[in-house]
């Protein structure tokens, strides 16, 4: 007597038996023994106790759920190290509330050793001490990522910084920085997004700072940086936010800043400077300009009387300078201006009346040399 064929495997049977075979050929390989031992060095030099972010750093492989750790699936070395301070994931907000992490230590010259790494964060942890390790910028060719803000980091920017030739961000705000910007920077031809402000840089800004081609945003203010702005900042077409305020840069506004007429140019914040000279009149008639502040310098001479139809100031800030002459009548056919600022300047004459001068407060005009009308005294 025959035997009885088989009973089929049923559909969810087959279904489970084929979604193992596809997860045991398509998951990612295991990291690197070199990438873990790395790894556990960084953690080693490094303490957080409060939110223990390092607690699921065990086991044999690093790509598996290690916390901050992301891995590239085809080599399976560490791509990625991202350990933010203050996040809303489950481990800086275990109860749905977001928590603001403390960790102290310093960075190790083993993350060198992830020479793989296409990111590296570790931000907003407020105690973090120490330099920023040397090679970082020789031996992480791969890096497109840097950010390490809101520390205690010591110490000079890394002299050949200028080799992360794929790097996209430079993030090192907030920390204890000296020494001046290294003038290898001007060579991150990838660079978009350069933050250093509040260190304690000193000496100049590189004059071939124009190179970036591909820079969107430059933030220097809050440093101890002197010199002029070098001219060349006034080539960088894709520039959209400037701030170097809080310096003690000298010399007059390049008249290059408002040459390109790229429109790209939103905000620029010179305040709080040593600058001197007369503001360009290009500069007030850029299109697109939203933010300018050039408060607390030494600018003089009159107003440019160069606004049109289509200037739009969120914010026009000239207070607390020396500048002279009237108030400029074409003010007047801007689109917009909301906050407007030229108060403790030796300007004189009449304030022209309607929009936008029909919804600005004194104060916008105090401490000039001899403004009136609206809305100050009447001229006599």
């Amino acid at each position: 007597m025959a035997s009885p064929a088989p009973i089929p495997a049923t559909p969810l049977l087959a279904i489970a038996i084929l979604a193992v075979f596809v997860s045991a050929t398509t998951a990612g390989p295991a990291c690197s023994e070199s990438d873990r031992d790395a790894l556990l060095s960084i953690r080693a030099a490094l303490s957080e106790a409060h939110l223990g972010v390092f607690s699921t750093w065990k086991g044999a492989d690093c790509c598996a759920n290690w916390y901050g750790v992301s891995c590239d699936p085809t080599s399976g070395r560490v791509a990625d190290l991202t350990l933010r301070g203050e996040a809303e994931d489950a481990v800086m907000a275990p109860d749905g509330h977001p928590a603001s992490g403390v960790m102290s230590g310093y960075i190790s010259d083993h993350v060198c050793h992830l020479d793989a790494l296409s990111s590296l964060i570790l931000a907003d942890w407020k105690q973090i001490s120490g330099p920023i390790p040397s090679c970082v910028a020789t031996s992480l060719p791969n890096l497109r990522i840097l950010e390490l803000p809101a520390n205690r980091l010591t110490g000079e920017i890394p002299p050949s910084i200028g080799s992360l030739s794929r790097l996209i961000v430079l993030n090192l705000a907030d920390n204890l920085l000296s020494g001046a910007i290294p003038s290898s920077i001007a060579s991150l031809a990838s660079i978009k997004h350069l933050d250093l402000a509040n260190n304690q840089l000193t000496g100049s800004i590189p004059a071939n700072i124009g190179n970036l081609a591909t820079l969107s945003r430059a933030l220097l203010s809050r440093n101890r940086l002197s010199g002029p702005i070098p001219p060349s900042i006034g080539s960088l077409t894709r520039l959209a936010d400037l701030d170097l305020s809080e310096n003690r840069l000298t010399g007059a506004v390049p008249d290059s800043l408002g040459s390109s007429g790229s429109g790209v140019l939103t905000s620029l914040h010179l305040g709080g400077n040593r600058i001197s000279g007369r503001i360009p009149a290009k500069l007030l008639g850029e299109k697109g300009l939203a933010i300018v502040n050039l408060s607390r310098n030494a600018v003089e001479g009159p107003i440019p009387d160069a606004f049109t139809g289509r200037s739009y100031f969120i914010v026009l800030d000239l207070s607390q300078n020396r500048l002279t002459g009237g108030v400029p009548r074409s003010l007047a056919s801007a689109a917009y201006v909301g906050h407007l600022d030229l108060s403790h300047n030796r300007l004189c004459g009449t304030i022209p009346a309607g929009p936008p001068f029909d919804h600005l407060a004194a104060e916008s005009f105090a401490s000039n040399s001899c403004l009136c009308g609206a809305p100050l005294g009447k001229c006599t």
